[in-house]
């Protein structure tokens, strides 16, 4: 995973348990395409009211040359924590099965086209 460093914008922030802005294309062809993550560390916040917890800062944004998606996660009930787990989830395991199929056909291309 280093080889993903030289494409990565890290940004250092006290309270965040991450915050990246990732290129998502090589240099030669960026044009502006990203992920931006962000989750802040509640850990030295106080209680609202002196009931509420704090609830956490939390970004994900993943953007192509022209569009962008900002996906909405929170933590503030057990079902909602439930559901952003889910949804992350559910992502990684579509990702990754999209990364092993576009693999799958980039070494078919590139098989054909030495034919």
């Amino acid at each position: 995973m280093s080889y993903l460093l030289e494409h990565t914008a890290r940004h250092s922030s006290s309270g965040a348990r991450v915050d990246e802005r990732l290129k998502l294309n090589l240099p030669a062809f960026d044009g502006g395409a990203h992920v931006r993550v962000f989750v802040e560390d509640t850990t030295a916040r106080k209680r609202r009211f002196r009931r509420i917890p704090p609830a956490p800062h939390l970004k994900l944004r993943v953007a192509d040359c022209v569009n962008e998606v900002c996906l909405e996660f929170s933590v503030e009930s057990a079902v909602l924590r439930q559901n952003s787990l889910h949804k992350m989830d559910t992502l990684l395991g579509a990702l990754t099965r999209f990364r092993d199929a576009l693999a799958a056909e980039a070494e078919l291309y590139a098989e054909r086209e030495r034919r």
